[in-house]
């Protein structure tokens, strides 16, 4: 399995599991959507607030802002911008304008011999 098709597997499973968590919960996420164009979604954010959307990857790093709708979700576009079909950590954190901060980080490790560091605080 590509890198590619295990993000479309697990984007879409977040966005199945979503609608049904997100009334329960308050915690924000944030998960690529889709690399080429670049798109991002979250939910979980405070709604109607303006989200401030980041993704790094290979010394790239992408920016763009959106607002979030009334259950706090928002879908944040790139202007066409594509993520870098090579290996490597992708990070995406998304800030709302309350200071509400969610971040994902994906390793690709289908480089082979690449280590995977634990999260820190």
């Amino acid at each position: 399995m590509t890198l590619r098709h295990a993000l479309i597997v697990v984007g879409l499973a977040l966005v199945i599991a979503g609608p049904a968590s997100s009334a329960s919960s308050s915690v924000a996420r944030v998960w690529i959507a889709d690399e080429q164009p670049l798109v991002v979604r979250g939910a979980g954010f405070h709604a109607g607030t303006h989200v401030t959307v980041t993704v790094s990857k290979l010394k790239r790093t992408y920016r763009a802002g959106t607002i979030t709708g009334s259950a706090g979700g928002f879908t944040a576009r790139f202007g066409g911008a594509s993520l870098p079909a090579r290996c490597g950590t992708t990070v995406v954190t998304a800030t709302d304008g309350t200071g509400q901060k969610a971040m994902s980080r994906i390793v690709a490790n289908d480089c082979g011999g690449i280590g995977v560091p634990p999260i820190g605080p």
